[in-house]
């Protein structure tokens, strides 16, 4: 409708100058009508049951007086006090009927072009939103329930906090694989090939040749880092086949659980019970004594086995049904990750978002030549999703590697990688701790180092698990060097490297101080400018994207000024 002076007038405005406030219109979207099912099937059920438990004694009679028909004489005698407690029950019924018919009354989504936004609450409203140029993730999840229905949950993770942004619960499978699809998309930058901008041909590509940096007295490859002068456009929407990175069979999963750690706990804690059972009746056998029936009756009770049994039980649980079926394949919206008992989650990671990787093999795994892959991305902070592979073979990590990290821009990256995930010394310019510090990593000396590429800084560490560490400089958000009075001593240093809150901690310890103190100045250089190149949203106003054209602009003059007085004499 429009006023006096042409402009179109919004229901909005008008609820306004009435003094009304619109929480919902026509543009929002109610989820499924059995959302509130899925969501509180148990409450339905919990209901029941706790009142059949605590009144057990009561049905008991009830059924036996069903049995005998005195049930129905005491209803024709006296229908009373079971007309009440039908009514009860049929009220309590009608509450959580109706509470569920509001709770899905007053649950709508809204998806703008910068924005999805999520409408929740009865008494108490609820709005939540996440900006999609700042989606870090979008998970599909389908509990058991919501598998028969063949609904499905979306979660949307953002960059701005460490916990979910957004839920969508729940919608038809096929909706929210099509709206996470699309979400993702725009969170990439990809519009439909109708309306994307071609990428001009013959872009010029950097080149970074690779140097080594370690015990050799060699520094300057720490600053041979590619900075990004240009912006690229984002290439047009074409459909790109999907393409299975790994799998894990059923059968390394569980053989990787019991070579795990907690498979190692569970055998040396039950072989020590079974070791003090079999020392106690043996001691019974032998000399009668009743002091060692005594014990002995001690050890046999049940309950001495079940908090061991219950903590085995929930540990393995966790692992396996979030390795059971695991898959990881490649989309043009980044990697997808399938896995799941009874619970099946889809979790959509864009190789962009990620902040840093980490390998690990365990001391059992090796000679099955397994390995774990985890990552940190913005927005997950220390949730089990963190993992992208729970078992996999070389081939397989390398594999997922590739498609998740950026080209470490050196000469035979595959011996560089496998360098940093079996090797030891300073092979192919990785640093250790120098002897003269051996007293402070005795085990690890040979070791613990570091490796940088023009891409990427590499953290060899671990001795009984090998941990290989590798964050993209431009995910740096600063850096920290510490020294106490013994590492004074001793001419070591340790270089903390900050990256957003997840499980994985990238630092470089008791490194030589020369070395580490290099490594500290070109990094906290490099990281004051490289999110600046790097961190273009997708959604920028035409003044936003100006401004940042302008800090792009001095930072690439601030990144010349540093690389020219590096090279001066």
């Amino acid at each position: 409708m429009e006023n006096e002076s042409g402009q179109v007038e919004q229901p909005e405005q008008k609820e306004e100058e009435s003094g009304k406030e619109v929480w919902f219109d026509d543009t929002w979207t109610k989820v499924h009508p059995l959302s509130p099912l899925v969501r509180g099937w148990v409450t339905i059920v919990a209901i029941p049951a706790a009142f059949f438990a605590y009144n057990w004694e009561m049905w008991s009679s009830l059924w036996t007086a069903w049995r005998t028909g005195e049930l129905i004489d005491n209803v024709q005698s006296n229908p009373l006090p079971y007309l009440i407690g039908g009514g009860a029950f049929l009220a309590l019924a009608l509450m959580i009927f109706i509470g569920f018919t509001l709770s899905w009354w007053f649950t709508r989504y809204k998806i703008t072009e910068e924005h999805v936004m999520v409408k929740s609450g009865i008494f108490v409203r609820q709005h939540r939103q996440a900006r999609i140029d700042r989606v870090q993730a979008v998970d599909l999840r389908q509990p058991l329930l919501a598998r028969i229905a063949k609904l499905a949950e979306l979660r949307f993770e953002v960059a701005e906090g460490d916990g979910t942004a957004a839920t969508l619960a729940f919608l038809r499978k096929r909706e929210a694989e099509e709206l996470r699809t699309e979400i993702m998309d725009r969170a990439a930058g990809r519009a439909p090939a109708s309306v994307a901008e071609e990428t001009p041909e013959g872009a010029a590509t950097e080149e970074s040749a690779s140097r080594d940096v370690g015990n050799n007295g060699e520094f300057s490859g720490i600053s041979n880092i590619p900075r990004h002068s240009e912006q690229q456009t984002s290439p047009a929407h074409t459909p790109v086949p999907d393409r299975q990175i790994a799998r894990v069979p059923i059968w390394r999963l569980i053989a990787s659980m019991v070579c795990g750690p907690g498979g190692v706990i569970v055998v040396i804690v039950a072989g020590i019970y079974v070791t003090y059972l079999g020392v106690t009746t043996a001691i019974v056998w032998l000399t009668g004594e009743e002091d060692a029936s005594l014990v002995m009756e001690v050890g046999l009770q049940p309950a001495v086995g079940i908090p061991i049994i219950i903590g085995a039980v929930v540990g393995f649980w966790g692992q396996l049904t979030g390795g059971w079926n695991f898959t990881a394949t490649m989309t043009q919206a980044g990697l997808r990750l399938k896995y799941g008992l009874t619970t099946t989650n889809t979790q959509t990671v864009p190789p962009g978002r990620v902040q840093a990787i980490q390998i690990q093999q365990g001391l059992m795994w090796r000679p099955f030549g397994w390995y774990k892959v985890i990552v940190t991305v913005a927005g997950y902070g220390l949730d089990s999703r963190t993992t992208l592979l729970p078992v996999g073979t070389a081939d397989d990590v390398m594999s997922l590697t590739a498609e998740m990290f950026p080209d470490l821009k050196v000469e035979h990256p595959e011996e560089v990688f496998m360098e940093g995930l079996r090797g030891t010394g300073t092979q192919l310019g990785f640093t250790e701790v120098p002897a003269r510090a051996r007293a402070f990593d005795p085990l690890v000396r040979k070791r613990r180092g570091f490796f940088t590429t023009p891409s990427a800084i590499l953290l060899r560490d671990g001795r009984m698990t090998r941990r290989l560490t590798m964050v993209p400089h431009e995910r740096i958000q600063s850096t920290a060097l510490q020294q106490g009075p013994l590492a004074r001593w001793r001419k070591v240093a340790t270089l903390h490297i900050h990256i957003p809150s997840g499980p994985i901690t990238a630092l470089a310890k008791n490194q030589d101080l020369e070395q580490i103190r290099y490594l500290f100045e070109q990094e906290t250089a490099y990281a004051a400018v490289a999110r600046r190149l790097t961190d273009r949203n997708h959604w920028m106003m035409p003044e936003e994207l100006a401004e940042f054209e302008k800090n792009v602009a001095e930072a690439v003059e601030k990144l010349d000024d540093a690389a020219t007085s590096t090279s001066a004499p």
